[in-house]
């Protein structure tokens, strides 16, 4: 009998946040859809892609989502196999098993769906995503980004100079502006580097929905429970005008005393915020949060 990999998504999870994954036969995925819980999950859902929903995947590289539509109907998104979404409305949950029924029969292949709107990465609605954090690429460029926004505007600053007094402009002066850019953001430079010995081999996988997390390396993590947090610290300064606005430190307190520390070169505070629903973050002032200073 044919198993499909399904599993459920909550209002309060995250794109491409999943909860129950499993491999399951055709019964055990209608039963999961009829016992899903749609009266409480369907008030005040956004009906979206990223919805209160049921997901199946098919190893051909398609999904099908049931989720929540108006007037107590049910909407059925479907991705294929070029990354295209479409969208089927069923008038009873019982129309969109059905739909599921003849999805496990025709090896995760639909027709008769309308073409759904423009969406930028489609299949982060259904895929899942492991919400691991490390020091990378992303974790570089998402600390970076404001100088990264800067660097083509002073670029495109000594371009004009040059366009309106060629004659007498020199490469004294576009060496002049770029040794500005560097030093009025030589302090993140410095963040940088500080943030970077203490949290080089550090992970982190966490995620809005669950109330368990993992941290410490890649090698060698502990499963940690939200439930069991007393107070979560942050430690920084958020003026907008502050070249180093988005340098914080983290400090997480258990209620067994133990504590947990890593830095928004880790994980950036507006990403870190959205997984503590449930919890306040303390926010500390530090002109000048280093490593060392908490």
């Amino acid at each position: 009998m044919t198993q499909l990999i399904s599993k459920v998504q909550y209002k309060r999870s995250e794109k491409g946040e999943f909860h129950e994954v499993a491999e399951r036969n055709l019964d055990d995925t209608i039963s999961l859809i009829l016992n899903y819980p749609w009266g409480t999950e369907r008030s005040l859902a956004s009906i979206k892609l990223s919805c209160p929903s049921v997901t199946i995947g098919h190893p051909i590289g398609t999904y099908l989502k049931v989720g929540p539509y108006f007037s107590g109907k049910f909407s059925l998104y479907y991705l294929d196999t070029n990354n295209k979404v479409y969208l089927k409305i069923a008038n009873t949950l019982e129309d969109a098993c059905v739909l599921v029924k003849t999805y496990f029969e025709q090896e995760g292949q639909l027709q008769g769906f309308e073409r759904y709107g423009f969406t930028i990465k489609p299949s982060a609605h259904f895929r899942t995503n492991p919400f691991e954090y490390t020091i990378d690429a992303k974790a570089l460029i998402s600390f970076f980004m404001f100088p990264l926004y800067m660097a083509p505007v002073i670029s495109f600053m000594i371009w004009l100079k040059y366009l309106e007094h060629p004659e007498s402009f020199s490469s004294g002066a576009a060496v002049g502006m770029v040794l500005f850019f560097l030093i009025l953001f030589s302090p993140l430079i410095y963040f940088f580097f500080n943030y970077l010995s203490a949290d080089k081999n550090c992970y982190i996988q966490i995620s809005r929905g669950h109330d368990e997390f993992f941290f410490g390396t890649v090698d060698s993590k502990k499963l940690y429970s939200k439930l069991n947090i007393a107070e979560i610290n942050a430690y920084g300064v958020r003026y907008s005008r502050s070249p180093w606005r988005e340098c914080e430190v983290f400090n997480i307190i258990f209620k067994n005393g133990e504590q947990i520390r890593f830095t928004s070169l880790l994980i950036s505070s507006n990403k870190l915020l959205q997984k503590f629903p449930d919890h306040k973050i303390i926010d500390n002032k530090r002109f000048f949060p280093t490593v060392g200073s908490v």
